[in-house]
């Protein structure tokens, strides 16, 4: 419903995978390693975010334009492409067929691996344009979010990453001041305890989750494990932050790894499900 929009986002990320690179070489150059890869992974993060929300701000407005039918699932149809090593691969598209208001009947066809769960005559949701009912979506999550959360995933880490390395170029600069470091009370020690065997059980977890959880869906079992796990790592960014604080640099990462699981668990849980 609106392929010039996800083009343009396309465009510009692809831009900054190349641009990334080339300033954030020229920056590490000039100044230091930090910096390079610092600035090269914000250009690449910032396209990326903006892509996201480029696409979502499209897409939320869009829906306002539509209206909501049960269809029922058709067909599935092989889709082939090949990547950069030269290899084919091949999905499955799902083809909705849906009645609009006019009561014409019509299809559409959704992104290649969904509605693997479905079998053919079953309901499916579609939203298609009020104005013209021939442009249609199938509201699920990877066909109405999916190239959201992609975009966001990739915009999300390099992000990330980049205001770490960037933070490390800054503090590098700066005169060395040596941290008065201080003890913990044994009040602080004993609560830095108890908080950490709590992440290491809500950690562990995650991976018990993967193989334990009910139902038969893979999907939902590694989104929870995942999401879980992310969980679990960010506990440990909390515990970690207790005074006296770890070193930001290091807690850090703890962040960057519970955001990750977090972000991948989501999108498994709603796409693979």
């Amino acid at each position: 419903m609106d392929e010039e929009t996800i083009q343009h986002a396309v465009l510009v990320f692809g831009l900054s995978l190349l641009l990334g690179p080339a300033i954030g070489g020229l920056a590490g150059w000039l100044k230091n390693f930090f910096w390079g890869v610092g600035i090269g992974a914000l250009l690449i993060g910032c396209a990326g975010l903006y892509a996201a929300a480029t696409i979502g701000w499209q897409r939320y407005q869009s829906i306002e334009g539509t209206a909501s039918v049960q269809g029922s699932l058709v067909d599935f149809v092989e889709e082939r492409s090949k990547d950069s090593n030269g290899r084919t691969t091949v999905s499955r598209a799902p083809v909705v067929e849906y009645v609009a208001a006019d009561g014409q009947k019509r299809l559409v066809k959704g992104l290649g691996g969904g509605l693997s769960d479905k079998e053919w005559g079953d309901a499916v949701e579609v939203r298609y344009s009020i104005a013209d009912p021939a442009h249609a979506l199938i509201a699920d999550f990877q066909n109405m979010w999916g190239p959201v959360w992609g975009f966001g995933i990739f915009g999300l880490f390099p992000t990330m990453f980049g205001l770490f390395f960037t933070g490390m170029a800054i503090n590098e600069g700066r005169p060395v001041k040596r941290p008065v470091q201080r003890a913990a009370t044994p009040t602080q020690q004993r609560w830095r305890t108890r908080g950490t065997v709590m992440a290491n059980l809500v950690f562990v977890a995650g991976f018990a989750v993967c193989f334990l959880y009910p139902g038969e869906s893979m999907g939902k079992a590694l989104g929870a494990g995942f999401m879980t796990i992310g969980a679990g790592a960010l506990l440990h960014f909390a515990v970690q932050s207790f005074p006296p604080a770890m070193a930001f640099e290091s807690r850090s990462i703890l962040a960057i790894v519970g955001l990750g699981f977090l972000a991948f668990g989501y999108g498994a849980w709603m796409m693979l499900a």
